[in-house]
């Protein structure tokens, strides 16, 4: 049974190290790359960073329109998997080669999301100054 363990780990992270995503940009990033943890790593605080303005933003206007909600919303569902990738290494947990590699494969959406939902937040704001 160890031996069978061995072995699909082997082929996951073969399977992995082939594997690669395209950024906003248009860029090809490995997986396991040190060049994609950067990229993950940018990603994360910068919607981290949106999230925040987004929550300040609606917490001191009452009435914002729906479609900056919306972006919001749309903003931490695209986001997910990568929040939750995060929370999981900050807490040590452990997750499955399908979880990480689904996270990983989530951050271009994120990012597409995250420049969306800022161009949102800010004709907003332009419309309130």
């Amino acid at each position: 049974m160890p031996l069978l363990r061995v072995a699909a780990l082997f082929v996951a992270t073969t399977i992995l190290a082939g594997c690669a995503v395209l950024t906003a940009d248009g860029e090809r990033l490995r997986l396991t790359s040190p060049e994609f943890r950067a990229y993950v790593e940018r990603v994360f605080r910068e919607q981290n960073r949106v999230a925040d303005q987004f929550a300040f933003a609606l917490e001191d206007e009452h009435g914002a329109p729906a479609g900056v909600a919306a972006a919001e919303q749309s903003l931490q569902d695209a986001c997910a998997a990568l929040n939750e990738l995060a929370t999981a290494r900050r807490d040590e947990r452990h997750l499955s080669v399908r979880q990480r590699s689904a996270a990983a494969r989530s951050v271009p959406m994120c990012e597409r999301t995250l420049r969306a939902s800022t161009a949102t937040l800010d004709a907003w704001r332009a419309t309130r100054r």
